[in-house]
């Protein structure tokens, strides 16, 4: 009886103890690593990390260092090294020309001046010419009632289409088919050899045309896949120009309908219909094309789950920036919170986990990806050619220009109503002393526009934090700290690794990020992606 006695009460005081036992404790990041990493990565030495150039491969070789010193496993198909093969194409003295052909005459328009275009990837010589037919936003979204090809034949044509979405759309799901990609797409299933992307008064007063044409003798961009394709090419579908305004006015002369009146349909809250136009357009471009390479680096944390290391749990963060500008003084975009500040959270976040004692059960990825700039397209390629098997990959928390401006006490997570992501984050901030702020810049669809969407067009739930705007210091006004960032460094040659960077900051956004991947690593379910969720809809379902 007596020895019953024991045994129950032992079994009580155990019971107690685990009700009470606390979480183990985050550990705790050091600020000297983060500083060294961004104080490297962010100098002029490397010259802006431009992808391809010497100073992104001499980047890439020092993230390869740190993975290597902290003995994590080579992942990549060259080590740590994932070679990306990509395709530069510039215009090298053959710019395109736009003719648009009526019975009254042929009218040519001005490269640079009425339109613009990107010299194209897919072939160094291209021509179209083709009957115009206006396609309103040039959507199809059958779920929200919307198909603005409805009742019209676009088979061997070129459509014109608007810039943005209907208002009537939420702003995520809207950003993905207001996307020139989602909407190219559109157009070539539906039969259309060419497109041309006009703006709205809204979009021209955000984003004005005179902003693009600055730009317009730029390179392009893409990755190749294995038989020499850009993986963003639509063959048959002629790459398209973006025209101004006033002579997108011309394309409408003598319509069902003046470009002047769609605007005011729009203003009034309608969705414009389309309707053939009356004239046909020549379109014509080359390029010159060259090869180069440029890695992502990427190193694995091997599981100890016999049954779940096979999955893994992919950190991202861009280590490419901007380079240089032209002109006098100092023209080299340093990118030290844009995305040093990313990058040396990851390394330190590695590190933790590989002095935590303790590995993960599932495996974990650290991927430093490159061509973010040029388009997200080294997350692109990793995403659809992962080292590990496909489907396996199980979330991915990508790591962007952290804003490491000021403690504080907040963090927005970009993607969290989405997946069960969200739930995990918000249990993380908690153990972290955070808490979880809706996005404060809705219109700016953040989700669709980092490496983590890579993720996100392959089925995998995905997370990006950012830094709050709740300083723990009340003098502090973090929204007017962010936005003169934006306004005076971002993508400028003052985004150095100076007093801005605050490495206090640095090591709160570690331990949160270090305490959503461990929950991640370690539960016995993966994250999914909420019933009814859209993107969980369009792309999980081909996984």
């Amino acid at each position: 009886m007596k020895m019953k006695t024991l045994i129950g009460a032992l079994l009580v005081s155990v019971l107690v103890a685990c009700a009470t036992q606390q979480p183990t404790p985050l550990p705790v990041p050091e600020a000297d690593n983060m500083r060294r990493h961004v104080e490297y990565l962010a100098s002029d030495e490397l010259a802006g990390r431009e992808t391809g150039t010497e100073g992104y491969k001499r980047a890439a070789e020092y993230v390869a260092r740190q993975f290597e010193a902290m003995g994590l496993q080579p992942a990549g198909s060259q080590g740590f090294m994932q070679p990306v093969p990509f395709r530069r194409a510039s215009w090298a003295g053959r710019e395109p020309t736009m003719v648009l052909r009526g019975n009254d005459g042929d009218i040519t328009f001005k490269f640079a001046e009425d339109f613009v275009a990107s010299p194209p990837t897919v072939s160094q010589d291209l021509a179209a010419t083709a009957p115009l037919v206006f396609v309103g936003f040039g959507i199809e979204a059958p779920e929200f009632g919307i198909d603005d090809y409805a009742g019209l034949d676009v088979r061997g044509k070129i459509v014109v289409v608007l810039s943005g979405r209907p208002k009537t759309m939420p702003s995520e799901v809207g950003a993905h088919y207001a996307a020139t990609r989602t909407k190219r797409q559109t157009a070539s299933r539906r039969g259309a050899v060419g497109y041309i992307l006009l703006n709205t008064p809204a979009r021209e007063q955000r984003s004005p045309f005179a902003r693009s044409a600055k730009h317009a003798r730029d390179e392009n961009f893409d990755w190749l896949d294995a038989d020499g394709v850009p993986g963003n090419a639509i063959p048959g579908l002629h790459p398209g120009i973006y025209l101004d305004m006033p002579p997108a006015r011309q394309l409408f002369m003598g319509a069902a309908r003046s470009l002047d009146t769609i605007f005011t349909e729009i203003e009034n809250g309608l969705t414009p219909a389309g309707f053939p136009l009356p004239y046909s357009v020549s379109l014509t471009s080359g390029a010159r094309h060259e090869s180069l390479l440029s890695p992502n680096v990427v190193a694995m944390l091997p599981g100890r789950d016999p049954k779940l290391k096979d999955e893994y749990v992919v950190f991202t963060g861009h280590l490419d920036h901007t380079g240089e500008d032209d002109g006098e003084g100092d023209q080299i975009n340093n990118g030290a919170q844009d995305n040093a500040a990313g990058i040396a959270v990851m390394l330190e976040t590695a590190r933790l986990f590989m002095e935590s004692g303790r590995a993960p059960r599932r495996s974990l990825l650290f991927v430093a990806v490159t061509a973010e700039e040029k388009g997200l397209l080294g997350s692109d390629y990793f995403a659809q050619h992962p080292p590990v098997p496909p489907g396996s990959i199980v979330a991915n928390i990508n790591l962007d220009m952290p804003m490491l401006l000021y403690p504080f006490r907040d963090i927005i997570a970009f993607g969290a109503e989405h997946s069960t992501l969200g739930e995990t984050t918000a249990r993380a901030a908690e153990r972290a002393g955070l808490k979880v702020s809706p996005d404060p810049m809705p219109e700016q669809v953040i989700f669709v526009r980092s490496d983590h969407y890579s993720f996100v067009r392959q089925g995998v739930p995905a997370i990006y934090l950012i830094t709050g705007r709740e300083a723990l210091d009340p003098a502090v006004d973090g929204t007017a700290m962010q936005n003169k960032f934006f306004k005076e460094r971002y993508h400028q040659p003052a985004d150095e690794a100076d007093e801005q960077i605050d490495y206090v900051a640095a090591e709160q956004f570690a331990q949160v990020n270090y305490a959503i991947a461990r929950e991640v690593a370690d539960s016995r379910r993966k994250p999914a992606w909420y019933p009814g969720d859209f993107f969980g809809d369009l792309f999980a379902g081909s996984r």
